[in-house]
């Protein structure tokens, strides 16, 4: 299992938009090979939203970075202070606390 961390900061969007655009776009994030989950991040109170994405192997995530879905992510003019880390998971303690999400992959 490989994880990948995305935050940013809205920048001339409301909250309310981002929201609708997430809803729209969520089903293409289906698409993306070895992608076994995704969760949506949101403090409205600061503005800052991302995303957490369980991939299966580093490997599906290094394939979703040529994807025009990323793409479009970091090229968004609506998101600022982009930052996205990626990391290795410990497998036996993720057994024991992440069950449901380590036997997905």
């Amino acid at each position: 299992m490989y994880i990948r961390i995305v935050t940013f900061r809205l920048q001339g969007m409301n909250p309310d938009d981002y929201e609708q655009m997430a809803e729209r776009l969520a089903v293409a994030f289906r698409q993306w090979p070895g992608l076994t989950a995704k969760l949506w991040l949101a403090d409205r109170e600061t503005s800052t939203f991302g995303g957490v994405y369980v991939f299966e192997s580093r490997a599906a995530a290094d394939l979703s970075r040529s994807t025009p879905l990323f793409a479009g992510m970091t090229d968004h003019p609506g998101f600022t202070q982009l930052v996205v880390t990626e990391f290795a998971t410990l497998t036996a303690p993720t057994l024991v606390t992440g069950s449901i999400l380590a036997s997905a992959s």
